[in-house]
């Protein structure tokens, strides 16, 4: 079985200017900072990044908007970022487009478009702006918005322990959206904490299968305060 192990910046060296990438993690917390890093290093340009926030300042996607790589964010909470407020105010070339998307919502969609689906019906957002655009189908007298699947052309997710072909394992809360985001985009690597070789664990403990994945990075560090 070959091994899918290479370095950060290897394993970002595909993602381009313009395309779009899912990241995961909750304020932070899942989120993939040896690869945020190794992109920023890249320094890809007009990326369109779907994550559930901006981060904060200096951590996880905060760093990619401070180094201006981000035209589009999906997200579904931004407040503990106030760059992303300054950005989407400016009146320069650099103003940001923010879409904000139900946290719920956001995950569905994620999911459907990993799943293969055509999109789902939520009551979520019905005769709010969230509704603005979308069609509204009736169920049983009920009204429901259909939401659209989301996928990306890449994926940057964080690993508690990792092999070498991908499988993953997550600790506690860093699982977050990190599963999700794994089916849903046509190319996944993987920053984990640990690498161990293919076999060692248990199959039954495995949350993301290496079928997912494409590359595999090590040296995420634990996430701290």
């Amino acid at each position: 079985m070959k091994s899918k192990v290479t370095t950060a910046d290897e394993a970002v060296s595909k993602i381009y200017d313009g395309a779009v990438i899912m990241v995961g993690g909750f304020m932070s917390c899942g989120t993939p900072e040896v690869l945020i890093d190794a992109l920023v290093r890249k320094n890809a340009r007009n990326l369109t990044v779907i994550c559930n926030d901006a981060g904060i300042p200096g951590r996880g996607v905060g760093k990619l908007l401070s180094n201006n790589q981000i035209k589009t964010i999906i997200a579904s909470h931004v407040g503990l970022n106030p760059e992303v407020a300054q950005r989407m105010n400016t009146a320069t070339e650099d103003k940001l487009e923010c879409i904000l998307v139900p946290q719920g919502t956001l995950a569905e969609r994620i999911r459907a478009g990993g799943a293969g689906l055509g999109g789902f019906l939520t009551p979520t957002g019905v005769g709010t702006i969230i509704a603005e655009g979308k069609q509204v189908i009736v169920v049983d007298e009920k009204e429901y918005l259909l939401e659209r699947p989301l996928r990306a052309e890449f994926a940057l997710i964080r690993g508690s322990v990792t092999d070498t072909f991908g499988n993953t394992v997550y600790y506690g809360t860093t699982r977050n959206f990190n599963p999700l985001i794994a089916t849903a985009a046509d190319h996944v690597i993987v920053g984990t904490c640990k690498i161990v070789e293919a076999g060692e664990i248990d199959p039954n403990s495995i949350i993301t299968s290496g079928i997912f994945v494409d590359a595999v990075v090590g040296g995420e560090k634990a996430w701290q305060i």
